[in-house]
């Protein structure tokens, strides 16, 4: 999995960079190179006290480095947060430009076609029925068998088990993690879970609806549906990922029961 910032890594440098003056000393030091921090207070007319807390605020941005020689200190801009910060912006980027090709597909296709769209899957799975249902409830189990392609390291998953709560899944997608999240609609345990389906994949009113049933003490029969796709396409791509789904759902819930 590759590394890429989420919001609390680049909260820092994103705030720093909002103020005006911080702008223009990191603007300073990438056309003059490394400066000393009393002439950086001459530049912006400032007093040697304020030019030291708007470089501190910098350096714990990692956005600067200071180095101190004798009793002089130079500062030169860190380039490397900012190609960590451009990652996160790129990644942003790929996620608009899959918003606005789903928006482009719907308004090509009509909303017809999506309400049409379904997928219906029946599988059986070697869990009593209980189990089978707090699984999709639980974070840690989720993200063992929340893997729609073979090979898919497993997903960060992030849930809130309650009627009106939510989840979300970010799952790596080539170099880039992608949220998957949904909102609780119906949670009736063990027998049926109804929630929404959300991604730069999806449409509006694209909804989940797991039915369990108990066959014996250790299996159970779990009806799957998920409607609303933008086209046919999408439809056959995302019934094979709940295909790869439930069938490693069955896998990870036999491997718990036999250990």
């Amino acid at each position: 999995m590759v590394d890429i910032f989420n919001d609390n890594d680049i909260e820092k440098p994103l705030k720093a960079m909002s103020d005006a003056t911080r702008r223009g000393l990191l603007k300073q030091l990438a056309y003059q190179g490394t400066m000393k921090v009393t002439d950086l207070a001459r530049v912006y007319n400032i007093s040697l006290n304020a030019i030291s807390k708007h470089i501190k605020v910098l350096e714990n941005a990692k956005l600067v480095k200071r180095k101190t020689v004798g009793r002089t200190h130079w500062i030169e801009v860190d380039l490397a947060i900012f190609v960590e910060v451009e990652k996160w912006l790129e990644q942003l980027n790929s996620l608009w430009e899959l918003r606005l090709n789903t928006l482009d597909n719907i308004l090509n296709q009509g909303e017809g076609t999506m309400i049409d769209l379904a997928i219906n899957l029946t599988k059986q799975i070697n869990a009593p029925v209980e189990r089978v249902f707090d699984a999709w409830m639980n974070a840690e189990t989720l993200s063992r068998f929340m893997t729609p392609m073979p090979g898919m390291p497993e997903p960060r998953t992030e849930v809130d088990a309650t009627l009106g709560g939510g989840f979300t899944i970010y799952m790596m997608v080539g170099e880039n993690e992608i949220p998957h999240s949904g909102k609780y609609l119906e949670v009736n345990r063990p027998n049926k879970l109804v929630f929404t389906w959300e991604s730069p994949f999806s449409t509006e009113g694209s909804t989940v609806t797991i039915e369990l049933s108990s066959i014996d003490e250790k299996t159970t029969e779990i009806n799957f549906s998920h409607i609303k796709f933008i086209d046919e396409e999408a439809r056959s791509n995302h019934e094979g990922g709940w295909n790869e789904i439930l069938n490693k759902l069955n896998e990870k819930l036999s491997e718990s029961i036999a250990a």
